[in-house]
């Protein structure tokens, strides 16, 4: 078995798992490479203490971007950067405020109609991260028994359809989650492209400068990782993969559990060796 991990989120965005957590993970689980992907942050790898790490990490990310033309919001994941990005910070930064911004007001729309919980409360369990989180918001929900689960049936109720809590997000195009990747010398992978649903917009990435997949999502069956193996051969892209984790925040797979078959010299081309 492969012991790598390219797809990990930390509490530097949306998940439980603080950074040194996710290292004694690493540690505990033999791995021999992995990457904290956070959503629109690099913050993470402010923390990490090089002489202490068990395994080689890529430095990486995932931008939130949208599909105009599928109408799709579409994750890209960016690997291999240097010390300094200053085109993908640039680009996410305006992504964290718009976060922070609809989280607050979702806060106060719990508050408006009737639940008992506070703004404070919310931002101490989001102080790690750059941004509040609607998993941040679910976990003071079931502190206060108004949910038993992060994605329970009350978070659809509130987060989902026509929910008292729903508010459109604002994010970058593909295009240019892809350019400023490049333009800061990152390789960019299209995350869980089967979830996401935009296998068939592939090509069209490619025309972009797309130059990989992520074939091995946790959430992708075995005739999935099949068909994007073929993808991903036919255009010449890199495969990678990871467990997406996000700790006690979601439902994936913990770190290390997703088995990608990554070929070295993929692995390599992530890590800009």
């Amino acid at each position: 078995m492969n012991r790598i991990d390219l797809h990990i989120h930390s509490s530097c965005s949306d998940s439980s798992l603080d950074v040194a957590h996710i290292i004694a993970l690493a540690r505990e689980q033999h791995m021999q490479t992995i990457s904290i992907t956070d959503h629109d942050t690099f913050a993470a790898y402010k923390q990490l203490k090089h002489k202490e790490l068990p395994c080689t990490v890529i430095k990486g990310i995932e931008i939130s971007a949208y599909d105009q033309a599928a109408k799709r919001q579409v994750h890209i994941l960016g690997y291999g950067f240097g010390e300094q990005t200053p085109h993908v910070d640039a680009l996410c930064e305006a992504a964290i405020r718009q976060r922070t911004s609809v989280s607050l007001w979702q806060i106060q729309q719990l508050i408006a109609h009737g639940y008992a919980i506070t703004v404070r409360e919310v931002e101490e369990v989001a102080k790690a991260s750059t941004a509040i989180y609607k998993q941040h918001i679910m976990d003071i929900m079931m502190r206060h028994g108004y949910s038993d689960a992060i994605y329970s049936d009350e978070y659809r109720r509130l987060f989902k359809n026509n929910g008292i809590c729903v508010c459109p997000l604002t994010f970058v195009f593909v295009e240019d989650a892809i350019h400023a990747i490049h333009k800061d010398h990152g390789i960019a992978v299209l995350a869980h492209p089967y979830s996401s649903r935009v296998v068939s917009s592939i090509p069209e990435y490619v025309q972009i400068g797309l130059d990989g997949i992520e074939t091995w999502h946790s959430s992708h069956g075995q005739k999935q990782v099949d068909d994007l193996h073929a993808i991903a051969k036919r255009y010449k892209l890199i495969e990678t993969g990871g467990s997406d984790t996000h700790g006690r925040y979601g439902e994936e797979p913990s770190l290390g559990q997703s088995n990608p078959f990554m070929k070295d010299e993929d692995v390599s081309v992530c890590s800009r060796i």
